[in-house]
C-alpha cells in the first residue's frame, strides 16, 4: 500500500545503501534522475535524510535531466521546471522560506524570457512541511 506523505514535503530522502535521492513534494517522492540534476537544484548533500519508508510512499514524476530552477527576467518569482515535451511541468516556489526549506541553490536559478515561462502551464505550488509548522502558530494566534 502506497501512502501520500505531505508531512515530508520539502525533504530530500535516500535509503540506506542506495545512491537514489528522492525529493518530496505534493506528498509524493520524486526521484532525482542524475547527479547533474541534483547539482542543478541543490547546494549540498548535507540535508539528505536516511529513510527506509521510501518504497511505501506514492511515486511522482521523476526529476529528469534538464530539470532546473527558473526565474523570468525582471521577476522575483521562481519556478521548478521538469519533464519533457509535451509534458513539461512548472511548479511555483511561493516564498523564500520554502525555497530554503527545499535546500535549493540560489546560484542555480536561471533567468529566462518571461514569454517562455508563460508558455508552460502551472502544475502547482511547492509547499513544505516546515512551512506548515511555521504557519500553524500564526493561525492559532489569529484565531
Amino acid at each position: 500500500m502506497y501512502t501520500l506523505r505531505e508531512d515530508l514535503n520539502g525533504l530530500r530522502l535516500t535509503a540506506p545503501g542506495s545512491n537514489d535521492v528522492w525529493v518530496m513534494f505534493d506528498g509524493r517522492r520524486h526521484r532525482v534522475a542524475s547527479p547533474s540534476v541534483y547539482q542543478a537544484l541543490f547546494s549540498n548533500a548535507d540535508d539528505l535524510i536516511l529513510s527506509e519508508e521510501i518504497p511505501t510512499i506514492v511515486m511522482g514524476p521523476e526529476l529528469n535531466d534538464g530539470t532546473c530552477l527558473v526565474r523570468g527576467i525582471g521577476s522575483h518569482a521562481i519556478f521548478l521546471l521538469t519533464g519533457a515535451p509535451p509534458t513539461i511541468r512548472k511548479y511555483h516556489v511561493p516564498t523564500y522560506e520554502i525555497f530554503t526549506d527545499f535546500g535549493f541553490n540560489e546560484n542555480a536559478v536561471l533567468d529566462a524570457p518571461p514569454l517562455l515561462l508563460e508558455a508552460v502551464e502551472l502544475t502547482g505550488e511547492l509547499t513544505s512541511a516546515l512551512d506548515g509548522t511555521r504557519r500553524a502558530p500564526a493561525a492559532e494566534a489569529e484565531g
